[in-house]
Order: structure tokens, then sequence, then C-alpha cells
């Protein structure tokens, strides 16, 4: 008779979970890499200090891969690894992600060829030069054709001069006569007009305010903003949030706590849903008097 391993069933049961719910993360729906793996680990709940201590890669580098911060990663090889084991870590299949990485980073940019070196130009035997130079008058010619030229094309042509056509002269054209171009150029036969897309922006079916934070109160201002970019999914979630301007950090992780709890009714293109990227969002917290 044989048994299993508990805890290696439960280990596999858990990698199994942490896969379903990845997948639940369209990568489509994110401008970079870096943010849809930090969505995939959010929606496990994990956090970075977790998968440091999974992967032992320092948070700080993982947080600076979610970022696209590539400046405060180590070399391009450690970088790439990094990813690759942060990728396998969230239970993603790292190619693709690696990829899009390398792309995004510029890691996968050709090296550009190197200029080849022109000959050297052997020297010229000694001797008499011949002149090179065109002479005075012919420069001060060449100008002269060239400025003529200039006038002659740009010049504004008398409208009211009626256009002669086989030497006899046609009635000049009133502009109240003159009708638009599009009544007297038809579409082409047999080329149908396209019609433009029909788009519904996302509409906001679920708004929580946020809680000012007892611990900020000391020292703020009376009123605090902080101002938010994030994508809506076309399921009408929002990812990817993240601060862009602020009068007060204290108050940076109320705002967000707050945007990820709003619901929308999706972007639409043509009846289809579509993700809305770089909405923004200003959240006022009042000092409580």
């Amino acid at each position: 008779m044989t048994t299993k391993n508990g805890s290696a069933e439960i280990f596999e049961l858990d990698d199994a979970r942490a896969r379903l719910r990845a997948a639940e993360v369209d990568p489509k729906n994110f401008l970079a890499v870096g943010p849809y793996l930090e969505a995939v680990r959010v929606k496990q709940g994990l956090s970075l200090d977790a998968i440091a201590e999974g992967t032992h890669i320092k948070a700080a580098y993982l947080e600076a891969i979610e970022q696209m911060d590539v400046a405060s990663l180590p070399s391009k090889p450690f970088a790439i690894g990094f990813v690759k084991v942060y990728a396998e870590a969230l239970g993603l299949d790292p190619a693709p992600v690696v990829d899009r990485f390398k792309s995004e980073a510029g890691f996968s940019a050709a090296a550009a060829p190197r200029e080849e070196q022109a000959p050297a130009v052997p020297a010229q035997p000694s001797g008499p030069a011949e002149p090179s130079k065109l002479s005075f008058i012919a420069v001060i010619a060449i100008i002269a054709f060239m400025i003529w030229c200039a006038l002659t094309i740009t010049r504004p042509r008398d409208i009211s001069e009626p256009l002669k056509l086989g030497g006899v002269p046609t009635p000049p054209v009133e502009a109240a006569d003159a009708a638009p171009a599009s009544e007297h150029m038809p579409a082409p036969e047999g080329v149908t007009p396209q019609p433009l897309p029909v788009i519904i922006e996302a509409r906001a079916i679920e708004k929580i305010e946020p809680i000012y934070p007892p611990n900020c109160e000391v020292g703020a201002a009376p009123v605090e903003t902080v101002t938010l970019a994030y994508t809506i999914t076309p399921e009408g979630q929002v990812v990817t949030e993240r601060v862009v301007d602020t009068t007060n950090k204290c108050f940076d992780r109320a705002a967000l706590n707050a945007i990820t709890r709003w619901r929308f009714e999706p972007r639409t293109v043509d009846g289809a849903p579509r993700p809305a990227f770089e909405q923004i969002v200003k959240f006022n917290f009042l000092r409580p008097s």
C-alpha cells in the first residue's frame, strides 16, 4: 500500500489555482508587461514580499519590473532572468512574457551595423591646380534665375482672369454658383463609402468615495488631492491604477483602494467591448472639521 505526500498534493493544487487565476487576466488589456504581471499578482492575492521570499529576488527588483523601471534593474541578463522567474512564480508561460519584456525594455533591438570606414583617398600628384570655382558672374546669374523661378511659382494668380481653353475664354464662375466639391465628384462606381465606427465611452455604474485616513490628518492641508490614472477592462473592471499627481503621499493608498472598487459599463466600438486606457480621476480629501 502506498501513500501520497500530502504537502506535494497541496502544492500542486495551489499551483493549479494560481494558473487558473492568471488566465483570468488578459494581457491585451495592458500597455506594458510590467502592469500585467502586477495585475496577475494582485489577482492571486500575493504581495511583493511573498514573491520575493519564494523567488529569492529582491522586492525592489520585482517592483521595478512591474513599473518597467529598467534603469533600476541590474544588467540585461539578470533582468531577463528575473522576469522569467517572476512569470513562472505566477503560473504564467514565461516565454511570451520574456519576449514582450525584452521588446518593451529595448533589449531585443538589433545592434546597429558598424559603419565602414571610407577608403583613404590617394594623394594627388603635386602640380598646378586647375580652377574649381565658378566665376562670380556665373554665380550671380544662377542666383538670379533661382529667385525668378521662386517668384513665378509663388505669385498668386488673378482669379478674376478667365481661363482659356483652345483659345476661347471661359466665363468666370461666380462664388454663389459654385457647388461643393462633393456634389461634382461622386464616389467612384463600385466603391462603397465605409461608415465611421460607433464608439461609446465607458460609463461608471458604481463609485466608491475614498475614506479620509485618520493617521494623515496631522499636518495635512485643508484640502489634499490625489490624481490617478487607470485602465477599464472590457469586463468593466479597473486595473493598472497608479498615482500620477499627489499633494500628500499619505493619501495615495486611500485613493487607490477606492478606485479599484469602481465598476463601469465598458467602452464599446460598434457594440463590442474594448479596453479604455489612461482614464484620469482626481480625489479631493477634505480635512474633518
